[in-house]
């Protein structure tokens, strides 16, 4: 297996020399390098929505991944006027989810077109640099018995014929060796690997060392970030436990540093933080790096600093944590109806702010990726870094959020989770 692989990447760098692309691979003494036009090019990007990418060009970023084609033109056309480069997704049905779309063959040969419409259209755009085909697909373990490997990979190879001068590559979650090694088996043209990965980035390498003698190609974090809400504290009634924006930013800088940086020039071609936009999964502010009217988090910050090379201090507000009637996020806080509570945020004593305190509550959004209501019934009686409130008459899990705001254009965030339990059987 291990030689029919590198034989196979030894076939893609010979046609890439013979024909050099757009956008192609080179393997270097030390690893790879991703080439755009002729230069060496190395991903300093983020997921985001077009109406972004201002802000991300003004941050030193040079690449955006878009998840959706709609508007792809527009979209392609400001990126390429603010001089940035694109992964464009294909989105693409999951597996696990939904088989038939890869087993039946009426319903593949509609995929199948649309990928053929989208790549033929944009194929020329001068702000494309490569083609993700699909996200977390939960692309089938080499073993199992489906239609899927000869399907995708008729819509890989449909995409190198239609455009031989961009790469194609997919997503996968974290660092799933055996999911790999059935990538790598099974689809062999693929250009690279994207990984998305959170909390495990700093497994990253571990993991897929084992499999390096059969597979050491170039790959893209396709996104990083803060830990997910799967790897997160929970409280008795499994609602994840949020950090704060002040320690997000901690953790986006030390990864980049530990476990981004020492990959350049090596197997890396480069990375994509998530999420560079407002996002509701879970909370509003869990992956979101922007609140409402574009207000920036620390984590913004951070990212500028090291997109442009430099070591300034944040200049916006920062908190350490919050408690709720003396009780903090991990503590399971149960609370009874009408309650009056009180509530405070801790901040750090190292910096003198002068600060805007906007509290609400909203109920718990889940999995719902639609922003869940704010519970307007709620009075806050703000004292500072105080605030008292009476709990919502409704049973059910809720959180509490606080937002920060100064005379700068960032804020910070935090939030803690309670529960309202009426205090007597009803039977």
């Amino acid at each position: 297996m291990g030689a029919f692989l590198f034989i196979a990447f030894t076939c893609d760098e010979e046609k890439y020399a013979n024909h050099p692309a757009k956008v192609h691979f080179e393997k270097t003494e030390d690893g790879y390098s991703l080439i755009r036009n002729g230069n060496p090019f190395y991903i300093k990007g983020a997921g985001t929505k077009p109406e972004y990418l201002e802000e991300l060009k003004d941050a030193g970023a040079n690449t955006a991944r878009i998840y959706d084609t709609l508007y792809l033109k527009r979209t392609l056309d400001k990126a390429h006027s603010l001089g940035l480069a694109v992964a464009v997704d294909i989105p693409l049905p999951k597996f696990d989810r939904t088989p038939e779309y890869w087993e039946n063959e009426e319903l593949f040969t509609e995929l199948k077109l649309k990928v053929e419409e989208i790549v033929q259209r944009h194929k020329d755009h001068p702000a494309l640099l490569y083609w993700n085909l699909g996200n977390e697909l939960y692309y089938p373990y080499l073993y199992e018995t489906t239609d899927f490997f000869d399907n995708y990979n008729q819509l890989i190879d449909l995409i190198h014929e239609i455009d031989s001068e961009h790469p194609v590559s997919t997503t996968t979650i974290g660092a799933n060796k055996s999911r790999v090694l059935s990538i790598i088996t099974k689809s062999p043209q693929l250009d690279f690997i994207s990984f998305n990965s959170f909390g495990v980035l700093s497994q990253f390498s571990s993991k897929l060392d084992p499999i390096s003698p059969i597979w050491d190609g170039p790959y893209v974090i396709s996104e990083w970030g803060v830990n997910g809400p799967w790897e997160a504290t929970h409280t008795y009634w499994g609602a994840p436990v949020e950090e704060t924006s002040t320690k997000k930013a901690e953790q986006i800088r030390e990864r980049y540093f530990e476990y981004l940086e020492p990959k350049i020039g090596k197997g890396s071609l480069g990375s994509f933080v998530f999420y560079w936009a407002t996002k509701n999964e879970f909370t509003p502010t869990w992956y979101s790096l922007f609140g409402k009217n574009k207000l920036k988090t620390q984590a913004i910050f951070e990212l500028n600093n090291i997109w442009k090379n430099k070591d300034e201090k944040f200049p916006g507000p920062e908190l350490d944590y919050i408690l709720l009637n003396k009780q903090g996020a991990k503590e399971s806080i149960v609370l009874s109806p009408g309650t009056l509570v009180q509530a405070e945020v801790k901040l750090p004593d190292s910096k003198a702010q002068k600060l805007n305190y906007h509290w609400e509550i909203r109920p718990e959004s889940w999995y719902d990726v639609r922003e869940s209501n704010i519970s307007t019934e709620i009075d806050f009686k703000i004292d500072g870094q105080e605030v008292s409130f009476k709990t919502p008459k409704d049973e059910g899990p809720y959180r509490l959020f606080l937002y920060l705001t100064d005379d700068s254009e960032y804020y910070a965030t935090a939030n803690i989770p309670f529960y309202v339990l009426k205090p007597y059987n009803e039977e």
